[in-house]
């Protein structure tokens, strides 16, 4: 029998058309806000995924990107590419993605016409905030570009960071030390994070989250709605969107506050492991989608995984429908592309 390092080889050697998405696979909930559906997350498997104003993105193994909510904004008109990297802004209708060769795409509806202008070169990691985005290069130093009245552009730090994120008129940057520094507005206190010990930021209207090594979650700045006023407990995975808070705790369960009471009152029961947080929407991954046979030993992923899917392939399980297309044929060779990447990833 082949071992798990035999099949990767294998599926490396499929992924020329492919290319290499953000992380492992799983499936995706939402919950919350649905007025134009954007809770409503597309069967499938998804490597990384977003929530907007009133949409959401997803991103597939294979690269594409697929957009469900209000279609307003040209928001459903994706440039071409394959993808690895995905995200949306605050408060407006935009989102942008890096492709594969490390470039930035942005569409949707903008306010600033300095907003469609992302930087050239490569990149590996971008945010948006309301009028300005920010990108992070492979030898981690950073550029912005859109509006500069908060001084999002004018204040980028110099160096090299790990991690970004953007708020609606402020900047946050992780060091590989794990102290957290910021840019832009500072009305609320919103960049008065301290601590060196920080994995994870994020970054909303007037507040911040850093979350610690040690799992403790610090909130900082603007309090109208109690987005700081953190839940007890330990965490893993930290999202906001404008005045909600979003975060799954250690033992998977997820934990919502703030002013969004459609979030924090509608919480799916379940573990999860990464959340991401809409204007008034919240989306979740769970499960690992190239875990085809469920097994819990070690190692996770084997040909047995393989076998598995295209067994589900051949009787027509909608599991198979690894991409989620809903064109006829449903199941295709892209599908299996779909599982290639997924299963290269591997799983938590």
């Amino acid at each position: 029998m082949r071992d798990r390092a035999t099949c990767v080889a294998i599926a490396a050697s499929l992924l020329g058309a492919a290319g290499a998405c953000r992380g492992q696979a799983g499936f995706l909930t939402g919950w919350g806000g649905c007025s134009f559906g954007q809770c409503l997350a597309p069967q499938g498997a998804f490597v990384d995924f977003a929530g907007g104003l009133d949409y959401s993105l997803g991103l597939r193994p294979n690269g594409e990107v697929v957009v469900w909510g209000n279609t307003k904004g040209g928001m459903y008109n994706v440039p071409q590419g394959r993808f690895v990297r995905i995200a949306t802004g605050k408060g407006h209708r935009w989102a942008a993605g890096i492709r594969d060769d490390g470039t930035i795409a942005v569409w949707g509806q903008p306010l600033l016409p300095s907003m469609f202008q992302p930087p050239p070169g490569q990149f590996v990691e971008v945010a948006l905030g309301n009028y300005a985005g920010i990108a992070r290069r492979a030898d981690g130093t950073l550029v912005a570009w859109g509006d500069d009245t908060f001084g999002q552009l004018s204040g980028v730090l110099p160096g090299q960071f790990i991690a970004i994120a953007a708020g609606t008129t402020h900047c946050l940057a992780l060091r590989a030390d794990g102290n957290v520094e910021g840019w832009g507005s500072n009305f609320h206190g919103q960049l008065d994070l301290e601590g060196s010990t920080c994995v994870r930021i994020a970054a909303g209207d007037g507040h911040s989250l850093a979350l610690r090594a040690d799992g403790m979650l610090v909130a900082v700045g603007w309090n109208i709605s109690g987005q700081i006023n953190v839940p007890p407990g330990t965490y893993t995975s930290i999202a906001t969107h404008w005045r909600t808070n979003v975060a799954v705790r250690t033992d998977g369960t997820i934990a919502a506050w703030g002013q969004s009471g459609l979030v924090t009152q509608n919480i799916p029961p379940g573990t999860y492991r990464r959340v991401e947080m809409g204007h008034t929407h919240a989306l979740a991954m769970y499960g690992c989608f190239a875990d085809c046979d469920g097994a819990t030993t070690t190692p996770t992923l084997t040909v047995n995984d393989f076998v598995c899917f295209l067994n589900k392939f051949a009787a027509g399980d909608t599991y198979a429908n690894c991409d989620g297309s809903a064109m006829p044929p449903v199941l295709n060779v892209n599908d299996f592309v779909c599982y290639v990447n997924a299963y290269a990833a591997g799983c938590p």
